[in-house]
């Protein structure tokens, strides 16, 4: 006779099994009426176990006959769009393919036109919205929030990006820019150092930056807090009475380990025994008091009406005085304001999405500029064309970025998020009770209908290269090597025409802002692609997202990113680092066909890493591998065949 623990474990697994088959089929049954493209995948690839363990059963799936797995297995990968570009798509002969599990319908957009019908009707695509909850550490957020809720953040939130803040982003990307630079390249500037971890210092540089335009705290780098060069606003490496860490390793570590905050709520990190949960969680509470400090000092400027808070200048100081909370007697929310939690929720987000893409976007395009020596000396030739020698101090963000923002420094910038998006899918989502039709010429006008509570993702990484919408740079092959052009890194396929970089800088005045119903939510002036460059197809290119939900700090990015490659590329030229296959002493010695040799080892080595050894975690980053590199001054480049 079975005991009872076995017929009650038989019993479970009948139910857990008639309850699989039946949300399985009820999801296949809505994947049919849409009528569109669909695989079905033996389970849901976004459970949190399988997220966590599928580096390790994946391989072990591989190894089983490729009847068994085809065509489901490749979709069990949730980085499939990064490492497999439009290719997928256009073997399921559609741009737009479901997939089907029965925990959940997961939709994955190529095709630009129903990209721009999903960004136009937020209303019926909303975000989804628990994805986003654990983002309200220090208060609701523009990030977080969707209907009246949203529109009031974006209402508070959008007119804080200014001109006068882009022309303070320049300025501290100057400032910060040349302080980089002189880390890599030592006192002299001319030292040929190799760096071995560019992600970090990006990432220090992109942080150092938001800080300043963001809060206007200047953060010192080691040299500076040596030499005494800070003002007033100015933090460096020791932590003020009533803090336990400094500003710098506070807001450092916080968004290093920002995934954690994600997985244990505030709770779990303040009460957990372990020793890296309790150092995350005073990095959370000194991030807040830190900003507690900005926004009570902020507050006060605002109301004294002698500050830079007042004009705008900084993002914090513009939040501060827009939402009416500096004229009230008290903190507390009004109708038509923010409150302060909310003011400290977005001052957060700022700092998170103001920094990580950026250096990302940095950093990788110095490893493409490394592997592409004639696209690096096109972008030199831009910048000397634009700038035409001034000095870095006499450059100005009214003068000096538009001709860099028409020419090769934006097509750079450009190709680099074209190749590696900050984020690879965009999500969205359906509402539970109604599906949502949408339109695709790509199958001849043909109407589809995307079933309701289904999971939406905008799929940056395969539009961006979906041939359908990316030329091939003029006078280059479609491909080599088999590879096709559209996952070729070539900065020219943005120009135009070739022309002087200073001829377009007039051009750049005449940007296509996106339309809104409301001129208070309309965010960053400016299109994402300069007039003076290929325009894509709307829905084509979306880095910063599209619509009514896209990135607020657009034009800060395209700032920063335009300014330091300028900076940099003026004075210097980057070159794989080889120390793993010759010293310098060996390479020194080396002809030309040796040397070519050393540097295709590295080479392969980088672009190995490019398109396998990203992961996902916030943005798409190199984790776990490094390209090492070296700035040299121009003129004395060792890797020039």
């Amino acid at each position: 006779m079975a005991s009872p623990l076995l017929l009650t474990a038989g019993a479970l697994f009948v139910l857990y099994w008639a309850n699989y088959t039946r949300a399985l089929l009820r999801n296949i049954a809505a994947a049919k009426a849409s009528g569109i493209a669909y695989v079905v995948l033996p389970w849901n690839p976004f459970y949190t176990f399988w997220l966590a363990s599928y580096q390790i059963w994946l391989p072990l799936l591989q190894k089983l006959p490729a009847s068994w797995t085809s065509p489901w297995l490749l979709f069990m990968n949730p980085e499939w769009t990064y490492l497999h570009g439009h290719a997928p798509f256009e073997k399921m002969g559609s741009d737009c393919i479901l997939t089907v599990s029965s925990g959940r319908l997961q939709l994955y957009i190529a095709d630009a036109e129903v990209i721009t019908q999903v960004t136009t009707r937020r209303n019926d695509f909303p975000k989804p919205l628990q994805m986003y909850k654990r983002l309200d550490i220090y208060g609701k957020n523009v990030v977080s929030t969707e209907g009246a809720t949203w529109r009031q953040h974006r209402k508070m939130t959008a007119p804080s990006f200014t001109e006068k803040n882009n022309e303070l982003v320049f300025k501290e990307t100057l400032h910060h820019g040349q302080a980089l630079v002189r880390l890599w390249t030592g006192e002299s500037r001319r030292e040929s150092r190799t760096i071995q971890d560019s992600a970090t210092d990006t990432m220090r540089f992109a942080l150092y930056v938001i800080s300043s335009a963001g809060f206007d705290v200047r953060v010192l780098w080691s040299h500076e807090e040596k030499e005494n060069t800070g003002g007033a606003n100015s933090v460096g490496s020791t932590a003020p009475p009533g803090h336990k860490l400094s500003y710098r390793d506070a807001i450092s570590s916080l968004l290093e380990n920002i995934l954690w905050t994600q997985v244990f709520p505030k709770w779990v990190l303040e009460n957990s025994p372990f020793e890296w949960h309790k150092e995350l969680n005073t990095a959370v509470t000194e991030w807040g008091k830190y900003m507690e400090d900005m926004y009570e000092a902020r507050k006060r400027e605002v109301i004294s009406g002698h500050s830079s808070a007042a004009s705008g200048l900084d993002l914090f100081g513009a939040l501060i005085s827009r939402s009416g909370i500096a004229s009230t007697a008290s903190d507390s929310k009004t109708p038509d304001s923010l409150s302060k939690s909310d003011i400290l929720g977005n001052g957060f987000v700022f700092t998170l999405a103001g920094h990580e893409t950026t250096a990302n976007a940095l950093n990788f395009s110095l490893i493409y500029l490394a592997l592409n020596r004639p696209q690096q000396q096109h972008l030199q030739a831009d910048i000397d064309a634009a700038l035409g020698g001034k000095p870095i101090a006499q450059w100005t963000y009214d003068a000096d970025f538009p001709p860099l923002f028409g020419s090769m420094p934006a097509a750079v910038m450009n190709e680099t998020l074209r190749l590696i998006p900050p984020v690879i899918n965009i999500p969205k989502c359906t509402p539970a009770d109604r599906p949502q039709p949408v339109t695709t010429n790509a199958t001849g006008g043909r109407r589809v209908c995307i079933p309701a509570n289904a999971t939406v993702s905008l799929s940056c990484a395969a539009v961006h290269k979906n041939p359908r919408y990316w030329p091939t740079a003029a006078g280059l092959p479609q491909g080599t090597d088999g590879v096709h052009d559209v996952e070729l890194f070539r900065p020219e396929r943005w120009l135009l025409r070739s022309k002087p970089a200073a001829a377009n800088a007039s051009s750049t005045a005449a940007h296509v802002d996106e339309t809104y119903d409301d001129d208070d939510m309309a965010g960053p002036s400016g299109a994402d692609v300069s007039a003076a460059l290929f325009k894509p197809e709307k829905g084509a290119y979306i880095p910063f997202s599209e619509g009514y939900r896209s990135c607020l700090g657009r034009r800060f990015s395209q700032v920063e990113l335009c300014a330091v490659l300028a900076l940099i590329f003026r004075d210097y030229s980057v070159e794989l680092a080889v120390e793993e296959w010759a010293s310098d002493e060996e390479v020194e010695r080396m002809g030309v066909a040796e040397r070519r040799e050393v540097w295709g080892k590295a080479a392969r080595r980088a672009d190995g890493l490019l398109k396998t050894a990203l992961t996902s975690i916030i943005t798409l980053q190199m984790r776990g591998e490094r390209v090492p590199i070296r700035l040299v001054r121009r003129g004395a480049e060792r890797f020039l065949g």
